[in-house]
This record gives structure tokens, C-alpha cells and sequence, in this order.
């Protein structure tokens, strides 16, 4: 494994351990916040660094050199390129319509009263979520088709 590696998990809990310090010795709206990072941090990094140290151990390096070639070949192969290139398709239209959905249920919801008079800025926030996703989405695909 690359050393990046361990010093991601290592970054992963520093950031966790500040952030469950200032949870502990302070008190304000956003505190449950600053637990949910704290665990997500040291949780994650201690994950990470266990992975590290596991995979970096001599008895398990052959193992991980063969991991490598199966992921090296697996990368390469064009017909998974293929595949996770129409997965990612799908998951742009999914994504599309979800957003669409969910803003004309928002529009319904707040004509008839059942949201808060805030629920205009979600319909608006989701309406500018979908235009940006969309622009973004004929960017990419005009940008790549350049380099291709």
C-alpha cells in the first residue's frame, strides 16, 4: 500500500479527535454536528490505518500483490470500462428525474399548505440543483468527446 494511505487514516482521526475536543469543551447549536464528524473521523481513519497495517504485514503482502494484479486487470478490461460507463449513465437520469420529482412534490406540498413558508427556497434550491446538473452533465460529455 501507499504511504498516502496511512497518512490519510492518520489525517482521518486528527480531524476526528479536534473535532470530538471542541465538541467536548464547548456548547452551541451545532454540536451534534461536531459528534457526528468526530465518529466519522476516528472511525474511518481507524479503519483505514487497520486495513494499512493488515495489508502491510509480511504474511499477507503476497496476497495483496495478487489483489493488485485482479484490480490492475479488472481497471483495463473494456468491457467493465463499458459497463461502469453505463452505470454512470444510468445514474445521471436517475439522479435527473429523482431531482425533478422531488421538486414538483415540494411545489405540491407548499401550494397546499402542508410546508413551511421556507419550502419555496427547496423548490428553487432543487430547480438551480437540476439546471446545474444538467449543464454539467453536457460539459463533461462535450469536454470528453474532445480528448477522445
Amino acid at each position: 500500500m501507499k504511504k498516502s494511505t496511512l497518512y490519510t487514516g492518520l489525517v482521518y482521526v486528527l480531524a476526528g479527535i479536534v473535532c470530538l475536543v471542541i465538541a467536548l469543551t464547548t456548547e452551541f447549536r451545532l454540536e451534534s454536528l461536531l459528534w457526528g464528524l468526530a465518529g466519522a473521523g476516528i472511525f474511518s481513519g481507524v479503519i483505514v490505518l487497520g486495513k494499512y497495517f493488515y495489508w502491510m504485514s509480511p504474511e499477507h503482502k503476497t496476497q495483496y500483490q495478487d489483489r493488485l494484479k485482479d484490480e490492475s486487470v479488472n481497471l483495463n478490461d473494456e468491457r467493465k470500462i463499458m459497463l461502469r460507463d453505463k452505470s454512470g449513465r444510468l445514474a445521471y437520469i436517475a439522479m435527473l428525474i429523482l431531482q425533478l420529482a422531488l421538486m414538483i412534490v415540494f411545489s405540491i406540498m407548499s401550494m397546499l399548505g402542508y410546508m413551511s413558508p421556507f419550502s419555496k427556497y427547496a423548490c428553487v434550491g432543487l430547480s438551480l440543483l437540476l439546471v446545474i446538473h444538467y449543464i454539467f452533465g453536457i460539459v463533461a460529455y462535450n469536454r470528453l468527446s474532445k480528448t477522445l
